[in-house]
């Protein structure tokens, strides 16, 4: 869930976090995993289910809460990912990501962002709704761009801290830039240098997984793009994907997806609960 704030101010209370969050006009959050979380004009103030809102809305997009105080507008939505039980990205985000909006001008892609996405909502004009998603996966990126600016220099473990690391951020590298290679830990270890066991050890202490683990995830990612992308046959794409024969790519896409490559090129744009990707 992502909220920002296009005029006004209000709290953020997350579920498990010991504190509240405010946030000001332009500061943008984003909520991951679907974490319960609230938002009020005060912590202490009464809240009510989103889904009594919405019901109240009867489809409207936009919706006004009554209330005396000082007026709060804001843009609220999801963002699904595809693979997210196998997306590294978000295993390394916090709960919570805030963006602030800096008074001082150093972050205009936000403000723009979000101006661009009220002008779209408001005037509802041609491809209106496709241009509010692009712009949407825009600021998802910007903040994970901030966020990885901003912390990768003082990461010492974890997918960050191997990035950081010469010879293990070179093995990430070559995995996602030739996720069709058949890497093995000894082939992987010779490009950076490393004794097998090692190279082995050092990774998944860092990564938090062994190499070959992590290998498969990536391979079984890059399926699954090209499982939505083309026509290929799940034989060529399996065996794109280092699997040398289809029965052993079905087992480990359904192991690591939660359905076969039949079943997930079927659901084409949909999740499995109905709703658009």
């Amino acid at each position: 869930m992502f909220h920002i704030v296009a005029q006004g101010s209000c709290w953020l209370q997350v579920r498990g976090t010991p504190e509240a969050l405010k946030l000001s006009e332009y500061d943008l959050v984003i909520v991951n995993r679907g974490q319960f979380h609230t938002l009020g004009d005060q912590v202490s103030t009464r809240v009510v289910n989103i889904d009594q809102i919405k019901a109240e809305a009867n489809g409207r997009k936009g919706f006004c809460l009554p209330g005396n105080g000082a007026a709060t507008r804001m843009v609220c939505g999801a963002v699904h990912l595809e693979n997210r039980n196998n997306n590294p990205i978000l295993s390394i985000l916090p709960t919570v990501l805030s963006v602030k909006a800096d008074e001082n001008g150093g972050r205009p892609w936000l403000r723009l962002t979000t101006q661009h996405i009220l002008s779209e909502l408001e005037n509802e004009g041609i491809g209106s709704q496709e241009v509010v998603n692009r712009l949407v996966d825009v600021l998802f990126y910007q903040a994970v761009r901030t966020y990885l600016e901003e912390n990768v220099d003082a990461a010492q473990s974890g997918w960050l801290g191997a990035v950081r690391d010469p010879q293990i951020g070179r093995a990430l590298a070559l995995l996602h830039s030739r996720a069709r290679h058949q890497w093995t830990i000894t082939s992987l270890a010779r490009e950076v240098a490393m004794s097998r066991s090692m190279f082995a050890s050092r990774f998944k202490e860092l990564v938090g997984e062994p190499p070959q683990h992590y290998s498969t995830r990536v391979r079984i990612s890059a399926a699954a793009a090209r499982l939505r992308s083309t026509n290929d046959t799940l034989k060529t794409i399996g065996a794109a994907a280092g699997y040398k024969s289809l029965p052993a790519f079905v087992k480990s896409f359904k192991r690591h997806i939660g359905m076969t490559p039949g079943e997930y090129r079927l659901l084409g744009d949909r999740w499995p609960d109905g709703s658009a990707s």
